[in-house]
């Protein structure tokens, strides 16, 4: 049996996805620490004991909830779907991607999709609903995202693609 050449391309997107990865880890912890002080000084009535300093104390401590929350359903996300492509990648690039696991990942991450854009939703709503329009930091409209549930359609639609895939090459294996 001859060795597969290595997928040159789905190697460096792989590299990609690592990169990702940990930019949504630096980025995203460094903007929840930012939000959790500023809760913590919304919290204290604008004074940030370590430093004696002084903030802005009009902004309702729900904002900073909400938001917190948000991210952290979003950011474990990104980093989760990013996961599950490098995995999809690296069998790819090793030449062989039509295995069981990825019809699995492929589902992972339509699920993945579907609850993040659903915990999205349901933070919107209750931003909407729990503050008040002159101390929401920002007021987000309430809307559903067809391109996220188009996407979340096109990789169940791609896992079952994979699945027949890895059921038809086992069952050309089997065959003399």
């Amino acid at each position: 049996m001859t060795s597969r050449p290595r997928n040159s391309m789905a190697a460096a997107l792989s590299i990609l996805m690592t990169a990702i990865i940990w930019l949504t880890l630096l980025i995203g912890g460094f903007i929840f620490l930012m939000l959790c002080i500023g809760l913590a000084v919304v919290l204290n009535g604008g004074e940030l004991a370590l430093t004696n300093a002084t903030a802005a104390d009009d902004l309702s401590p729900l904002n900073f909830v909400f938001i917190l929350a948000t991210l952290a359903i979003i950011l474990p996300g990104i980093v989760y779907v990013c996961i599950m492509l490098r995995r999809i990648l690296m069998t790819l690039a090793d030449g062989d991607p039509f295995v069981p696991e990825n019809a699995t990942r492929l589902t992972r991450i339509a699920a993945t999709l579907a609850a993040m854009e659903i915990a999205t939703i349901f933070f919107v709503i209750c931003m909407r609903t729990f503050l008040d329009p002159s101390e929401a930091i920002s007021r987000p409209n309430l809307g559903i995202n067809f391109v996220v549930w188009a996407a979340v359609a096109a990789l169940l639609i791609l896992s079952q693609v994979f699945r027949e895939g890895t059921r038809l090459r086992e069952e050309e294996k089997m065959t003399i």
